[in-house]
């Protein structure tokens, strides 16, 4: 059986996944699609893969995943086929991949159609594409291109501050960062700190190991299991009582008193 994800912000109550799941099932009868999230925020491509980043690596080798936010292809960026750390992905060709990995492969396939333009070419393609995989038609249904690499705002860093961003909201309204724990030990060398998140009102003076290390609403911080800087707000909602948002900054300032 081959295992196939979607990752997408359509509703369950549209006809889409519908429409997806009949055309994967005319590839072939074995496939089973597995919904990583269909609740991602409307066109909201940093949310879907931060979520894929972040999953995709648990499913079985050769796992195919469908990149199902903002999907519908264009003559400049078509959908394409990308094979990366023993995995398939299939999405539109406009730079996410850049977020998806850190080290993203330079080649990727677009998938060849003959069907006629329309508004809703994405599961035609997505079926195209996972059985061009399937059968290894790679030659006959696809032309090799470059793939996109949009640049992405990295975490920098010096002897004594870490400026990084906030990339992830999880359903609890906590705010994940890109600052990472292996940063983080190589510039703390032991000195007290304080964290300033979106500006200079909200300060926090340590790592917390666990939530309930806290007091319900106390602004905390702590490296959670993906190994990033999360900041929260004990049983509340950071984004929503402090107003914090995707690309919200997270400084670092060390001490060397």
């Amino acid at each position: 059986m081959t295992i196939v994800t979607l990752t997408s912000d359509w509703n369950k109550g549209d006809f889409y996944l519908g429409a997806l799941t009949g055309r994967l099932a005319s590839v072939s009868p074995e496939i089973n699609l597995v919904h990583i999230a269909n609740s991602i925020p409307t066109f909201d491509v940093l949310h879907e893969t931060f979520v894929l980043k972040n999953s995709y690596r648990h499913f079985p080798a050769n796992t195919i995943h469908l990149l199902g936010v903002m999907c519908e292809p264009t003559p400049e960026h078509p959908m394409v086929i990308v094979f990366a750390n023993n995995h398939y992905f299939i999405g539109v060709n406009d730079g996410r991949f850049a977020q998806l990995f850190e080290n993203p492969p330079y080649m990727a396939f677009k998938i060849n159609s003959d069907e006629p333009f329309s508004t809703f070419m994405a599961p035609a393609l997505f079926a195209n594409g996972v059985r061009t995989i399937l059968e290894n038609t790679f030659e006959q249904t696809t032309t090799a291109c470059d793939l996109k690499r949009e640049s992405i705002a990295r975490v920098v860093y010096d002897e004594n501050t870490i400026v990084g961003k906030v990339v992830y909201i999880d359903s609890f309204g906590n705010a994940i960062t890109n600052i990472e724990k292996v940063i983080f030990d190589k510039v703390h060398k032991a000195r007290t700190f304080t964290i300033f998140v979106q500006g200079p009102h909200l300060k926090i003076k340590k790592i917390s190991r666990s939530y309930d290390q806290n007091n319900p609403g106390e602004l905390l911080a702590l490296f959670n299991s993906l190994g990033n800087l999360e900041i929260a707000l004990n049983l509340s909602s950071l984004a929503q009582l402090e107003g914090i948002t995707l690309v919200s900054e997270v400084r670092i300032k060390f001490n060397n008193e």
